[in-house]
């Protein structure tokens, strides 16, 4: 049987020395879901509230997913009020996607919600305990993860918006329950969490509860483990970074794959994860690494092959690995009027035009004229300012190494329906501005990310 245990730590804990590490924070959320844990961690800073500089907000994500979820959503609010601190509600309103994991889900709207309304040097504190970190080891090793995997929960992370930290993780569940009782908190009690169909429900309940009859310091033994595999994350996060400086492209954030067939296949596994780290994109499981290095980086292979997993994308061009997310393809035919004069957005990228002299497109042959955006649609021509002979867009990617994925989101600009301009790469030459001659300079913001060659 379980031996409650005292709660007299918990009750001297201080978040001075926390708080330290993190010199430029100016505030802090406080995750809050009613249950008995969270409500011990918003006790728990109330308590410390004297010593806290920061300015502290309560955050609670109502799900949608439960009949009483408003009704819990209103039991925050109540107790937030008796605190005194400040409540704000986050409501998740997309539809959960027919055959998707639930706890997956609502984790990754849950804190694609948070970002939202976060900056970066902000403080989201959590209320997962030891046992959670427990539970998420097993849960990581019954999948197969790696250290990365079964180094479980850090202390704190940095996230798209702010640090995520977990203060309570020392603390086994029954102190924090001993805790509750003591100072007679108020809190309600989810009956999803009794519901075994859950993985991590099923591992608590039908599990666990069987290990410790036969080992009653598994939470103590396992957590030990967790910080070894962490020290282990650490080494690699440290190899990873320096042999990525080695393979990085100098000039953007992509890797060289003849650089990278130098190293062993474990090195570039281990770039690898780090590099998606670093771009902060969904990590792969090791079959997308497998086919990453198979098809990617050992295939001799110049059709822009693509690895794909989530919502991200691993693609390879010429001597080039790049990675990012999935691509939603633009409206076909999508055409944009543009006032030269002003700037204009198309798929988050900006298209703006400067003033300037003999360089550029001639003010004077586009004024008072129809300038039209729009995508690529085959076979379209221009005659470079440059050269005597046209030249097909296709031929202009292909020499300046356009990369193929985004070729057909390359802004095509059309003076009264002839093609004059294609940003960066070329100007026709019946727009092209004379020596001394008032002109446009017309860029494209995406330029950098389409252009590698």
């Amino acid at each position: 049987m379980n031996n409650i245990m005292s709660s007299s730590s918990l009750s001297e804990y201080s978040f001075s020395s926390l708080l330290k590490s993190f010199p430029q924070t100016e505030k802090i959320w406080i995750a809050y879901s009613g249950g008995m844990d969270s409500s011990v961690l918003l006790h728990l800073v109330h308590e410390n509230i004297s010593s806290i500089e920061q300015s502290l907000e309560v955050v609670y994500v109502n799900h949608g997913l439960h009949e009483k979820s408003n009704e819990w959503a209103e039991f925050c609010r109540r107790q937030c009020k008796d605190y005194g601190v400040t409540f704000t509600q986050l409501d998740i309103k997309e539809a959960l996607p027919k055959g998707c994991s639930i706890e997956a889900w609502a984790r990754e709207q849950r804190y694609s919600l948070l970002a939202e309304i976060m900056n970066d040097n902000d403080l989201l504190l959590t209320a997962h305990h030891q046992d959670d970190q427990v539970e998420t080891f097993f849960i990581q090793a019954l999948r197969g993860g790696g250290p990365r995997g079964l180094a479980s929960m850090p202390l704190y992370k940095k996230t798209m918006k702010g640090i995520h930290v977990r203060p309570l993780l020392e603390f086994r569940h029954s102190e924090l329950a001993t805790y509750a009782k003591e100072h007679e908190l108020s809190w309600h009690d989810d009956p999803s969490n009794a519901e075994t169909r859950y993985d991590r429900n099923y591992l608590r309940h039908k599990v666990l509860s069987i290990v410790e009859q036969r080992w009653p310091a598994y939470r103590e033994t396992i957590s030990r483990l967790v910080s070894h595999q962490q020290d282990y994350k650490v080494l690699l996060d440290e190899i990873g970074r320096e042999d990525l400086s080695r393979v990085l492209s100098a000039d953007t954030f992509n890797l060289q794959v003849d650089q990278l067939r130098k190293l062993s296949v474990e090195r570039q596994k281990n770039i690898l994860f780090t590099w998606i780290q670093e771009r902060q994109l969904e990590p792969p499981g090791s079959k997308h690494i497998k086919k990453i290095i198979s098809d990617l980086i050992t295939a001799d292979n110049d059709n822009a092959p693509c690895v794909n997993w989530k919502d991200v994308e691993l693609r390879r061009y010429r001597n080039g690995l790049y990675a990012s997310k999935r691509l939603v393809m633009p409206i076909e035919n999508n055409k944009y009027e543009w006032n030269i004069l002003e700037t204009l957005i198309i798929e988050d990228e900006v298209l703006m035009a400067s003033s300037e002299s003999g360089t550029g497109v001639s003010k004077d042959k586009v004024k008072n004229k129809k300038v039209i955006v729009q995508y690529r649609q085959g076979g379209e021509k221009l005659k470079p300012h440059n050269k005597t002979h046209s030249k097909t867009v296709k031929q202009l990617f292909q020499e300046r190494g356009v990369l193929p994925w985004l070729r057909d989101r390359f802004p095509l600009i059309y003076v009264d329906e002839e093609l004059a301009v294609i940003p960066g790469l070329c100007i026709d030459k019946k727009y092209a501005a004379d020596k001394d001659e008032p002109s446009w300079k017309i860029e494209w913001s995406g330029y950098n990310k389409a252009v590698q060659g």
